[in-house]
């Protein structure tokens, strides 16, 4: 069956999927290098932030914006600058001639106006080649354009505006080249993309601009990026507002050098006994989950945990859950070595994260934060919709097989203080109702439930393992590339001096995990033992024995 092979667009309606294209096939590239004439640059971990500090201010986020009305026309996409305030960016996300406004990672904005763009005849997803011109705003520094081939397992890092996650600030991925050009003239990469990266920037670890992000397929391995010597050899002809539909027959000279970036990834520690397998049931149904074993109890994933959970298959004790961070505390009945919190560190963008899976080691990077997900996917759903602005609420809508049409509430019923009591509970919750029936008050006791799903037909809706049911209403969390499966959720990251830095607490979309941090978890651990975790300020910390 053929791949699905997806521009990664932005929005509901603007998805490209290229269901009657021929299925990929991958070639094998036999790379000679002669490194006594190809020069090599050596990255070390500690090299990412300044890579990133010097790559992101030029990386922005933008959506369609009618300069008249003020208005927003269209869903956010991204892009990057170069020289003279021109952005690089996707040709399906951009109309020639639309005005656009830029917003800057500092705060500042900018309007912007498409310029030309390729997109071919006989393949409209290809070579996806387009240019805009910064109209108003101060002048901006570019990013460097790469003069430098790309190579099989080259690193290379996103930058880039997922839209799931709605920031301000960018989130950061690393990858690695998968094909330097395929047999459709992208670049593949496992640089993590969602729906809000399109036309995002891929740059090497010189900072230096390879390509812009362009499309994905189901797997997570398979993102592709435009390379940007497209950009360089048609940038003459793209200065023109227009589309072209074949290869523009002005075309510009490009330079192009032999030089090879390489990456050391540090080495995991040994993470034995910091992470365990828990076992209980929800909703009649038998569900695991990772946790994390600190001292002498065990922290995991709240929503994936029952009240009745085994560790090794002996059952523990629940002691304390944390809805707000969908935290919660067990004592185990035998006795655990886990890991000891002794300072906190606190992440910062680009640093190297492993995460222990029972039998494996997951390895990713800190893509972004603190932030702030706003209860969205995880608001209390109850299915009975007030008038809008109706004070009392009163009934207009009650959707069917809801927690509302269960418990016979009715369109015209008066519910006062809906809104804020529903705002103030997650699912799981029962929330106890009182409402007016024409002359009669009655009381509901109604368990509330998380709001329907929606899957689009698109590959970042459709990867393997999905998405965590509770993902969001988080504050102060990070954004990472760590790919997890829902069920890998609970267990412990560390960084790359082998430092305790959180728990992984959701895999939030395609692209994207969410770390809660090893303050909040000590925090919690305190609070809910009624004794201290010892917390020093300053260098990072180191977490039990040899960690």
């Amino acid at each position: 069956m053929a791949n699905l092979l997806t521009q990664i667009c932005v929005g509901k309606t603007s998805i490209r999927n290229w269901r009657n294209f021929l299925k990929i096939k991958m070639y094998r590239c036999t790379l000679l290098i002669l490194c006594c004439f190809i020069p090599t640059h050596f990255a070390t971990a500690q090299d990412l932030k300044p890579i990133i500090a010097k790559a992101m201010p030029a990386c922005v986020r933008m959506w369609g914006f009618d300069t008249l009305q003020q208005q927003r026309t269209s869903a956010q996409f991204s892009g990057v600058v170069v020289e003279d305030n021109f952005i690089l960016t996707a040709a399906h996300v951009v109309t020639p001639g639309s005005t656009y406004k830029i917003f800057f990672p500092d705060g500042e904005e900018a309007i912007a106006q498409a310029l030309g763009k390729i997109e071919l005849l006989e393949d409209r997803t290809r070579p996806d080649v387009a240019l805009m011109k910064i109209l108003k705003g101060k002048a901006r520094s570019g990013v460097v354009i790469s003069l430098a081939d790309i190579h099989l397992g080259d690193p290379c890092i996103s930058i880039a505006y997922p839209e799931s996650l709605d920031q301000v600030q960018p989130t950061i991925r690393l990858g690695k080249i998968i094909e330097p050009l395929n047999n459709r003239g992208f670049i593949h990469s496992t640089a993590l993309m969602e729906p809000g990266d399109s036309g995002g920037p891929l740059f090497n670890l010189n900072g230096e601009l390879i390509g812009l992000h362009s499309a994905i397929e189901k797997s997570e391995s398979a993102n592709y990026d435009v390379p940007v010597n497209l950009y360089q050899k048609y940038w003459s002809a793209l200065q023109k507002p227009v589309v072209y539909r074949s290869w523009p027959e002005m075309a510009d000279t490009v330079q192009r050098q032999q030089e090879t970036t390489s990456f050391t990834w540090p080495k995991a520690g040994n993470y034995t006994g910091t992470c365990v397998r828990l076992t209980s049931r929800i909703n009649g149904q038998t569900q695991t989950v990772l946790a994390t074993v600190i001292q002498s109890v065990v922290v995991s994933k709240s929503s994936m945990v029952g009240d009745s959970v085994f560790i090794y298959g002996k059952q523990g004790v629940i002691i304390a859950r944390d809805k707000a961070h969908d935290l919660v505390l067990i004592r185990p009945s035998q006795r655990l070595k886990g890991l000891k919190i002794k300072r906190v560190n606190y992440p910062h963008p680009g640093d190297v994260l492993f995460a222990p899976v029972i039998d494996s080691i997951v390895t990713g990077i800190l893509s972004g934060g603190p932030l702030e997900l706003h209860k969205t996917t995880s608001a209390a759903f109850l299915g009975a919709t007030p008038v809008h602005g109706s004070i009392p609420e009163r009934i207009y809508f009650v959707r069917p097989g809801s927690p509302a049409a269960q418990q016979d509430i009715r369109i015209g019923d008066i519910i006062p203080g809906l809104n804020d009591s529903l705002s103030s509970h997650w699912p799981g919750d029962t929330l106890l109702l009182k409402l007016q029936r024409g002359s009669q008050t009655l009381l509901k006791n109604i368990v509330l439930i998380y709001p329907p799903q929606m899957l689009h037909d698109h590959p970042a809706d459709h990867f393997i393992g999905g998405r965590s049911q509770r993902r969001d209403g988080f504050q102060a969390v990070y954004s990472t590339d760590i790919i997890l499966r829902p069920e890998e959720c609970g267990g412990p990251v560390f960084d790359a001096q082998n430092h305790f830095a959180g728990i992984n607490i959701a895999r939030f979309s395609r692209a994207n995990s969410v770390l809660i941090g090893a303050e909040t978890i000590r925090q919690f651990i305190t609070d809910s033992l009624h004794e201290p975790i010892p917390k020093r300020s300053g260098r990072p910390v180191r977490m039990g024995g040899a960690y």
